[in-house]
This record gives C-alpha cells, sequence and structure tokens, in this order.
C-alpha cells in the first residue's frame, strides 16, 4: 500500500490560489485505507477550501485513481469536474498523474507519497519496502534490510547492536538478527554466509 501524508494548509491554499471552483477526487485504495483519501479527509478538505473562499462544486471517490481507465470513464463525463478551474487530488502521486494523463485540468496534489507500507493495524504503518528494484527478500527469508536496518546493509549488522536490539533505537529488534535466525531455522544459513550481496545503487530516473 502506498502510505501517502497530508500536504500543510498553506501549501494547499497557495496552489489554489488562482482558481475559484474546485473539484476534489480521492482514491478509494491506498489513500482510503490509511485515512489521508477517504470521506472524513474529503469533508475535511472541503471546509477548509470553503473556508477560504473556495468553491467546491463536488467529489468524486475512484476505486483506484492511478487506473487512467477509471479515471478517463468516471470523470470525462463528470460535469461538475469538467467546470472546475482546478482539481484537488487524494490520492499518491501516481493517482495525480493519472487524472492528470487523461484531463486538461489543473491538477492539485493535496497529499505527499511518503513509502510502500504494510499495514500492522488501523492507522499502524510499517516501511517494509523501499521498491528498490534489486530485491534480495528471496536471500533473506523475507525481511528486506535495505528498508528495515536504519543503515541498509545488505550483508550482516553493523556492530553497534546490544541484545539483539538496533543501536539507533533500544526498543526495535536488529534486522539483521531477525534476519539470522529465521535463515537458520530454515536451514538457509550456511548458504547466506557464504555469499557476498554488492551494495545496491540507488535507481536513476
Amino acid at each position: 500500500m502506498i502510505i501517502t501524508s497530508k500536504k500543510t494548509s498553506e501549501e494547499i491554499l497557495e496552489s489554489v490560489s488562482g482558481a475559484d471552483t474546485l473539484y476534489i477526487v480521492s482514491c478509494g485504495s491506498c489513500a482510503s485505507k490509511c485515512g489521508t483519501g477517504d470521506q472524513k479527509a474529503v469533508s475535511e478538505l472541503k471546509e477548509f477550501l470553503e473556508k477560504n473562499g473556495k468553491t467546491v462544486l463536488g467529489n468524486i471517490e475512484l476505486d483506484s485513481a492511478c487506473d487512467m481507465r477509471l479515471a478517463k470513464k468516471d470523470l470525462l463525463k463528470n460535469e461538475n469536474f469538467l467546470k472546475a478551474d482546478a482539481v484537488i487530488t487524494l490520492s499518491c502521486g501516481a493517482g495525480s498523474q493519472s487524472i492528470a494523463k487523461v484531463s486538461e485540468k489543473i491538477i492539485i496534489p493535496a497529499l505527499n507519497s511518503e513509502y510502500v507500507g504494510s499495514t500492522e493495524r488501523i492507522g499502524v504503518y510499517k516501511k517494509f519496502c523501499g521498491i528498490c528494484g534489486e530485491c534480495i527478500l528471496i536471500e533473506t527469508q523475507g525481511i528486506c534490510p535495505r528498508t528495515r536496518c536504519p543503515k541498509s546493509l545488505v550483508n550482516g549488522p553493523c556492530g553497534g547492536f546490544v541484545n539483539g536490539k538496533c543501536e539507533t533505537d533500544q526498543t526495535k529488534d536488529c534486522t539483521w538478527v531477525l534476519i539470522y535466525e529465521k535463515l537458520k531455522k530454515n536451514g538457509k544459513l550456511d548458504k547466506f554466509l557464504n555469499q557476498y550481496i554488492p551494495p545496491k545503487q540507488n535507481k536513476e530516473y
């Protein structure tokens, strides 16, 4: 799931300064699930905009804002969407760009895309994947050291862990201790100890 966070009120007001009428498009997938694009978030944004002199012509929740087929089908025949001076999106960056791709409207994202997260419980998310494109989970028994280790070490722990805990936060388990124990439990330890994983490069775009 793409974890998103709300942009500041100041950012949003500055972005909508040239528009009098607005339309809100939210995502019923990731943004809705993490509370930044659900109906409560839409209502709060609508109220905020109207208090600041803007007219909100309406809103719609797309099942998945990053699906251009849905954006085209649900938005291009929507009269209020077409009438609006600008469209505010409550979605990840991919969703905002999908909406921009299928229309010529001014698109104003109200959210920041933070990371790919796993849901531990409602409202609590863990950064388990950085979408690096060089996945080594097959080598580390499904535990990613690049995202879960604060130092992103890929060949074993640093010298700072104490009693299985990370030196940067003594309340958290050292990622490499978790990996080691799982490798050992599943009989994969010897193979891992005899191989070297090259440092990973940041992807170039």
